[in-house]
């Protein structure tokens, strides 16, 4: 075969397959293109459900299939996502058809009864019940995402000394963020101790998702006092910082005050009772008086004797109307008494006071403010400092906030203080998502992406391929053979045009050649061309 005839059929294959690959390349150019469009305009999902069994995913499928909410499921992880704008409407349809629909549970016994069973599949169908319904519970609280509950109970035995108490482990996945307080963590293991018969609450065992022991083992009631009394100092705190915080942020902005509180309380209790008298405010409360008078009147007085008889001394008178001696001490005998009783009320207080833990002995503020944006005279924003009379009403302000003693050594302190960037409130919230994680942006990076990819596909693809098809091709010329026919040249000189390449400059320099190699040869084909005008 001759290897000009194959060369000259390969590219005539090829020049009536061009058009055809042209064709294929505009359309898989376009498909990409669109495909790329609707991924830029098309919605966000979001997770609807996770974790979901084969028949609860088909039963979601279907369901929100014939609601019209665009979804996608996969079936190897088991989670349904949906667009983010229709989160809300999706779990709305599903729960009105009761989806997903719960397994497990004190509920699938009562659907199967399970008659005929064996009291030891009873035993276990009843425990599994009991877990699922547990794990249920325990998931409903706020920060744990999803639990799960394994109870270990020993067979009854009718020995005593046999009998062995039962225990049950709990493990939680938390919600992203999220964890448990220890108060939380001994309600949970409260919760599944009074829900299982003879469990203590010292045989749960409470462990995380990352393997962390949640339930600590027993303290002693000195330890869990002093956490308790640790947890209300804080609290404490927190709760006078963030009184501070909103009090002050009208005054200087969002973000720009920071308050530090630290509290010194006492803990212990104590009781007194005291009794006090105030002698000098004493009232008579009852008076009782006795007076009692007693008289000897006749019969003689004194020792009988010879003296008593006797008249008086010679030369000695008595006076006028004077009785003789025992006479006088007769009448005058006699007594009397007087008793008086006065019972006073005295002033008595008695107080009996006791006080409670949880006393605020001193307190220590900081307050940190930064300075307040200003703009200069050209418009530029500067940062001026507060002035004293400000600082000076601000402390008063925060002064009467946390209620300031001076007899208990309270300190009050706040300064006014430039803020680096990125802790005022011009820096954004510190607990928003960054900036790469945001819906807007994502959508915005979405559409700039497809732009990109579609500027790419014509400035790559479609615009080469259409000046390729849009070009005009150039006709060659035939020049004729050894017989004068129109159009034939020997054999050499047909390879030679065969194997020259297509470009225009390379045609005439060959013509040219031609043209000097053989002269007479190439007038018989002008000749030719002008006698059949062409």
């Amino acid at each position: 075969m001759n290897p000009a005839t194959v060369t000259d059929g390969a590219s005539r294959i090829a020049a009536g397959l061009r058009p055809l690959l042209l064709l294929i390349g505009i359309a898989a150019a376009v498909a990409v293109g669109v495909t790329v469009v609707l991924w830029a305009q098309g919605p966000s999902y979001s997770l609807l459900y996770a974790s979901l069994a084969a028949e609860d995913a088909a039963a979601m499928s279907q369901a929100l299939e014939s609601a019209g909410i665009p979804h996608r499921v996969d079936a190897a992880a088991g989670t349904i996502s949906v667009p983010s704008d229709r989160v809300s409407d999706a779990r709305m349809k599903l729960a009105a058809q009761g989806l997903p629909q719960a397994d497990g549970g004190f509920a699938a016994i009562a659907q199967d009864p399970g008659f005929g069973v064996s009291q030891f599949m009873e035993g276990a169908r009843y425990q599994h019940a009991l877990e699922t319904e547990l794990a249920r519970t325990i998931a409903s609280l706020q920060p744990v995402h999803s639990a799960r509950v394994h109870i270990a109970m020993a067979r009854q035995s009718a020995f005593v000394r046999d009998r062995r108490p039962p225990s049950a482990s709990v493990i939680v996945q938390m919600k992203p963020g999220r964890r448990l307080e220890s108060d939380q963590v001994s309600a949970v293991v409260n919760l599944v101790a009074s829900a299982i018969p003879e469990l203590e609450a010292n045989q749960v065992t409470v462990v995380d998702s990352q393997g962390r022991l949640l339930s600590a083992p027993q303290r002693s009631d000195e330890l869990a006092l002093r956490e308790q009394q640790f947890e209300f100092a804080h609290r404490l705190e927190e709760s006078y910082a963030q009184r501070i915080e909103a009090l002050l942020e009208p005054l200087v902005g969002t973000g720009r005050v920071r308050a530090q509180v630290v509290a010194q309380v006492e803990m212990s209790t104590s009781e007194e009772a005291r009794e006090q008298y105030r002698p000098e405010s004493q009232i008579v409360r009852s008076e009782q008086l006795a007076e009692e008078t007693r008289r000897n009147e006749g019969g003689p007085q004194g020792i009988p004797g010879s003296l008593s008889n006797q008249p008086p001394e010679r030369g000695v008178a008595l006076p006028a109307g004077a009785a003789p001696a025992a006479a006088t001490t007769a009448a005058a005998s006699g007594d009397s008494s007087r008793q008086t009783t006065r019972n006073y009320e005295i002033d008595r207080t008695v107080a009996w006071t006791r006080q409670p833990a949880g006393r605020l002995r001193r307190i220590t503020v900081a307050v940190l403010i930064d300075n307040p944006r200003a703009v200069d005279k050209d418009g530029k924003p500067v940062a001026a400092a507060l002035s004293a009379k400000q600082l000076e009403n601000i402390t008063t302000l925060v002064k009467d906030t946390v209620g300031y003693d001076q007899s208990r050594g309270d300190s009050v302190n706040v300064v006014n203080a430039s803020f680096q960037s990125g802790t005022a409130a011009d820096a954004g919230d510190a607990d928003a998502l960054p900036i790469w994680e945001r819906p807007l942006v994502r959508d915005i990076v979405r559409i700039v992406a497809g732009l990109i990819v579609l500027l790419v596909l014509l400035l790559a693809i479609l615009r080469p391929l259409l000046r390729t098809l849009l070009a005009t091709p150039r006709p060659k010329a035939a020049l004729p053979g050894p017989s004068g026919a129109p159009g034939s040249l020997p054999a050499g000189g047909a390879a030679a045009v065969q194997s020259v390449p297509l470009a225009y400059e390379q045609q005439v320099a060959h013509a040219r050649s031609l043209v000097s190699q053989d002269s007479a040869r190439v007038a018989q084909v002008v000749k030719s061309w002008v006698a059949n005008d062409e």
